[in-house]
């Protein structure tokens, strides 16, 4: 069973090592002796008290307890351990005592997976410890893919399967995965993200020259979805200054005709690693708004001229490299918010848009939703 973090507090000197006889009972909890640490305050953390800790334990003189010694605790079950054999992996124990590879780590607080020794004594977590159906799969490890790795292989090392690599990644075709890729590592699939939903209406104001086709291919909709949304009896009479209900429309293509790959995780400089896909397009393509949200322009050395897209749907979109700045504020879904271009440190390289997505504040892959959304 890990140790517990608590506040620091003074502490009595630990008393000379000896060796003691523990007493296990089937009806206690094991608990190990930090550096430090005093009787009085094992038995305050476990609500219990030093006499009767020392009881359970045999111990005759409460100061003389040692570094590492696992202690009984009265009133919880026998602790759980395994003591690593020679060729053994985090995969193959967690197997044998039906738990998983991320809740050994959580409990031995181990720092990497492949780093466990022979003769290594690791606690094991009661069934079903630190699970959750609703929970988000639990990052175990990030994994630099090396020359003839194939996700089989990778979900075999880290005890896991190929699906939650694949899911965790946003990889659509799990065989191909590129060298030098860093991928995060689960211990299991995910719960589906949900898919941006259309959210509200906007009010269009027609300009001179306008067709009810070229306003729906600006907003990412159709020209029946207007008629229908302002009765209009003659798709063929729309008059400067009229104002239109635009239907909520779905997720749009941030650039219409654009070459990419799923490029997440490659390696950059400085020692980064990709966050987002590389959507190439010739220079002064439109990029557009994928929802409807909040737009904020903004430059640096990096991402040169860039926006930021707090979406309706919860989502941040980020597009950077721009070429130049177009609308910013409130706007629709579909509108055009800058142009394709090398601003910033891409400056010399092909046109394209960089493009992440950010879900609760963390960086999720965009691949997927680029290729359901037929981009």
């Amino acid at each position: 069973m890990p140790h517990t973090n608590r506040t620091q507090k003074p502490r009595r000197l630990a008393a000379s090592v000896t060796v003691l006889t523990l007493f296990v009972s089937m009806t206690s909890a094991g608990y190990e002796v930090m550096p430090g640490e005093t009787l009085a305050e094992i038995a305050a953390d476990h609500g219990t008290t030093v006499s009767e800790l020392a009881e359970a334990n045999g111990i005759t003189n409460p100061d003389l307890i040692m570094v590492g010694q696992v202690l009984t605790i009265p009133g919880g079950a026998a602790p759980v351990t395994h003591t690593v054999a020679r060729g053994e992996t985090l995969a193959e124990i967690a197997g044998l005592h039906g738990t998983t590879v991320a809740n050994l780590i959580a409990a031995n607080g181990l720092q990497n997976p492949d780093l466990i020794r022979i003769g290594q004594l690791l606690s094991i977590p009661e069934a079903g410890a630190g699970e959750s159906a609703a929970a988000e799969p639990a990052i175990i490890a990030t994994h630099l893919v090396a020359a003839g790795e194939t996700l089989a292989t990778i979900a075999q090392r880290y005890g896991t399967t190929v699906e939650a690599i694949a899911q965790a990644n946003g990889i659509t075709n799990p065989s191909q995965i590129y060298i030098g890729t860093q991928l995060s590592i689960a211990d299991r699939v995910a719960p589906a993200l949900p898919a941006a939903e259309p959210v509200g209406t906007s009010v269009h104001t027609v300009a001179s020259g306008e067709t009810l086709a070229g306003i729906a291919s600006r907003f990412g909709t159709t020209v029946q979805s207007l008629i229908d949304a302002n009765a209009i009896t003659n798709p063929n009479l729309i008059r400067p200054g009229e104002q239109l209900t635009v239907p909520a429309s779905g997720w749009i293509c941030p650039v219409s005709t654009s070459r990419y790959f799923n490029d997440w995780g490659f390696p950059r400089s400085g020692g980064r690693f990709h966050q987002g896909n590389d959507l190439f397009a010739p220079r002064r393509t439109e990029v557009l708004a994928p929802v409807s949200g909040f737009v904020e322009l903004k430059s640096g050395v990096v991402g040169g001229l860039q926006f930021w897209l707090s979406g309706d749907d919860g989502r941040t979109y980020i597009g950077t490299h721009l070429d130049e700045f177009a609308l910013a504020g409130d706007v629709p879904a579909g509108a055009v918010i800058g142009y394709v271009g090398d601003s910033g440190n891409a400056v010399g390289s092909d046109p394209h848009l960089h493009f992440e997505i950010l879900a609760n504040g963390a960086p999720i892959n965009p691949y997927p939703i680029l290729q359901e959304n037929g981009c």
